[in-house]
């Protein structure tokens, strides 16, 4: 019996196959790293804008540093290295250390809240850490530098913010909390700083943790 011969592939088929190919590849690349290249300021990509607590968008100041990504116990905020990062509340550094995962990070205790549980507010990839454990800080103090430390850095400056809270004030036993309900001006709308301004201390708000333009 005769051998069938291998079937032959038209070549202009695989020309058109591997374009079809490689421009998919190129697709998901983009969209993948779609969060790499947003614009520095006053924007918020497409997954962050779902993190609000009411299902709502998320507000943000054109001058106010982007905020990239949510969903993994915080969100991210991009700038350039070396931004300075300001402690978003008054309150007392809980632990301040480097550690290869996540880099240079910092843990401030702000207090109980009306439940008596402790909040805290957790600073995650700095380039340069300021303070220490157990130094009081105030609102708008800078506390370090950005950076993109640690091996989940992604090798991209960022500041990975989270809001925790626990019935001890520690990172191990407290769960995060949407950092888009604790805003001074309400729940999704960022605030920024401004230290002219007076800022009640009375229920746990936050302001930006880096500075916007102009501030």
């Amino acid at each position: 019996m005769k051998e069938s011969s291998p079937l032959k592939i038209p070549r202009q088929f695989s020309i058109v196959k591997i374009a079809i190919l490689l421009y998919i590849m190129l697709l998901l690349v983009l969209t993948g790293c779609a969060n790499m290249f947003i614009q520095p300021y006053g924007y918020v990509s497409s997954d962050a804008e779902l993190d609000r607590m009411d299902a709502k968008t998320v507000f943000i100041p054109e001058n106010a540093p982007s905020i990239s990504h949510h969903n993994h116990e915080g969100i991210d905020i991009i700038g350039k290295r070396g931004t300075p990062i300001i402690a978003a509340a008054s309150g007392v550094v809980l632990s301040s250390f480097y550690r290869p995962l996540f880099g240079n990070r910092i843990l401030i205790n702000h207090g109980k809240d009306k439940n008596a549980h402790f909040i805290l507010s957790r600073y995650v990839h700095l380039d340069k850490r300021l303070v220490k454990k157990g130094d009081k800080v105030i609102q708008g103090q800078q506390i370090g530098t950005m950076g993109s430390t640690g091996l989940l850095a992604g090798g991209f400056p960022h500041l990975h913010f989270e809001i925790r809270t626990g019935v001890n004030p520690d990172l191990s036993s407290s769960k995060p909390l949407n950092p888009h309900g604790f805003w001074m001006q309400g729940v999704g709308i960022v605030t920024c700083f401004d230290a002219s301004k007076q800022w009640p201390d009375k229920q746990f708000r936050t302001t930006y943790p880096v500075p916007c333009k102009g501030k």
